[in-house]
């Protein structure tokens, strides 16, 4: 079975927010946590503030983002990086062979590993494609990443590409989708089916990357590739949120507080009886827990599972008289009512 490269994105956001030295390594420490054990850092950025890698690197393994145009591989050295990963335009196959024969001279003489993250593939002609390919195998290369930098990308298509570039090439083929079209999961999926091994992301899709999480949980539960799960897969996803000064959308595939939340009468009976009719994975795998919401679509159902989980047993005729006290409350609200006020509505009705 496959194993997947993860090349995560995110601590290089904390980069570009000029994150402290120990904040990025507490930072790395919480990816790490998570499973992911490789970013990729843009060293352009990285140059602007400079912080100390060192304490970094010894908790996450770092590679280097540079353009191959212009680069300076000498910032990687300055920055104690062995691997760069270079961003090339495959559409003028004169330049990108020109260059491409300069710079992995140069990265030899330094001794630094190199991959190529490759876009404009999709535009090619069978033609300049073989020439692309046929100038790549001249070198030894750690990877070369497919990029969809626009996002217009779609599966069936990228599909074909991957397979032609693991077909062609030695080394491991990956993929970089950009998500400005929401594709950027199933256009992953795709690739890793294809015979991708590596994975440009981000935890949440935060900078427009694939989502980490959803391409994780995709991959092991539709795919069948053994990707190992963290225990509290959404509590360390909000701690890389919260540091970065964002908030996890309720609603979030994945990690979201409100994806296991159900409310509607028929809904809440069937989830109680059928839990996998209706929820594609446990919430308890992503380490969230599943919640009835009590409002003016409940049903008595939800009613007696709810009181049933504070150890209370309510009667049928009990359940339909709170129901209509419930209904009226939330459609005096507008909204669905908490716990604290189910609690006070039930008391109000049966205290003794």
């Amino acid at each position: 079975m496959k194993k997947i490269l993860w090349l995560d994105q995110t601590l290089n956001i904390a980069i570009r927010q000029q994150f402290a030295v120990q904040k990025l390594v507490d930072f790395a420490g919480v990816l790490t946590a998570l499973g992911i054990q490789q970013a990729v850092i843009n060293l352009d950025e990285w140059e602007c503030d400079r912080p100390e890698l060192a304490e970094v690197q010894a908790q996450i393994k770092l590679y280097g983002l540079l353009n191959l145009l212009g680069c300076e591989l000498s910032l990687a050295e300055q920055a104690g990086i062995k691997q760069v990963v270079l961003v090339c335009d495959a559409t003028n196959q004169v330049e990108f062979t020109t260059r491409l024969g300069q710079v992995m001279k140069e990265a030899c003489l330094r001794g630094l590993a190199v991959s190529l993250l490759v876009e404009g593939i999709d535009v090619l002609t069978a033609e300049a494609l073989s020439g692309i390919i046929a100038s790549i195998k001249q070198y030894p290369m750690a990877a070369v990443v497919y990029q969809d930098r626009a996002g217009k990308g779609n599966p069936f298509a990228l599909f074909d590409q991957i397979a032609l570039l693991k077909s062609s090439l030695a080394c491991p083929i990956g993929i970089s989708a950009s998500n400005a079209y929401g594709l950027a999961t199933a256009n992953t999926l795709a690739a890793l089916k294809a015979g991708a091994t590596q994975v440009v992301e981000s935890v949440g899709g935060i900078g427009g990357y694939a989502p980490w999480e959803e391409v994780l949980l995709a991959a092991r539960q539709l795919l069948g590739i053994n990707t190992k799960l963290p225990p509290k897969l959404a509590i360390g996803c909000g701690q890389i949120f919260s540091m970065l000064g964002l908030t996890v959308p309720v609603n979030k595939a994945i990690i979201g507080s409100a994806i296991f939340a159900h409310e509607s009468g028929l809904h809440v009976d069937g989830i109680t009886k059928a839990p996998k009719l209706y929820e594609p994975f446990a919430p308890e795998l992503v380490g969230l827990n599943r919640q009835l919401i009590i409002g003016k679509h409940s049903g008595t159902a939800a009613l007696r599972t709810k009181f049933a989980a504070w150890g209370i047993c309510l009667e049928e005729d009990e359940s339909k008289h709170l129901l209509a006290g419930v209904r009226a409350l939330a459609v005096r609200k507008k909204t669905a009512i908490s716990d604290d006020e189910l609690r006070r509505l039930y008391l109000s009705r049966w205290k003794v």
